[in-house]
């Protein structure tokens, strides 16, 4: 999921770079509408997929992006050189968010999350009635395998939305665009 946002941003990155060599008014759209976008994604995508809820506007915005590169009309073989550079770059952006957004929608199955905590449930229960010498050791023994399983079930239910939780992905390429080459 992170290699994706940074494949993604790091496109739109290139995009702003590459657009530079064009005369001020007509990188003015792209660059607009590639800051424009990376807001949308920082400040609303990010918690519309946290939520597992479907976004139309950075649909919109993004193709803005596009539509602002395809607008470009090249003059001269430099130009057209360029202009074709774009449109890769434009593209492989494009394929990025795809694979982003298709990534983002996968979770845990639910079966896998039951099965682990049966498993674990399991594990403490035939625990609390293993035959122990020592009863301190017995009650250590017990708190452990407590413990263990319900960390191990935090993480899973923490690492299976990588869009909120203790661990999980940022939306900082995406800020650091909004910044980028005023």
């Amino acid at each position: 999921m992170e290699n994706e946002i940074l494949k993604e941003s790091g496109a739109l990155k290139d995009l702003l770079v590459f657009s530079q060599r064009w005369n001020e008014k007509n990188r003015e759209a792209t660059v607009r509408a590639v800051k424009i976008y990376a807001r949308g994604v920082a400040e609303t995508e990010w918690k519309s997929l946290a939520a597992s809820e479907q976004n139309n506007q950075t649909d919109k915005l993004f193709f803005a992006i596009v539509s602002s590169v395809t607008e470009l009309k090249p003059e001269d073989d430099t130009e057209r050189i360029l202009y074709q550079r774009l449109l890769d770059i434009a593209n492989q952006a494009s394929s990025h968010r795809d694979e982003r957004l298709s990534i983002s929608t996968k979770r845990m199955p639910r079966t896998l999350m039951l099965f682990v905590t049966l498993t674990a449930s399991m594990i403490v229960f035939l625990l609390f009635f293993f035959p122990f010498r020592n009863v301190v050791l017995g009650a250590l023994s017990l708190a452990t395998a407590t413990a263990l399983p319900y960390f191990a079930h935090f993480v899973l239910t923490d690492v299976d939305n990588p869009f909120e939780g203790t661990w999980n992905v940022s939306s900082d390429p995406f800020a650091s665009l909004i910044t980028k080459l005023r």
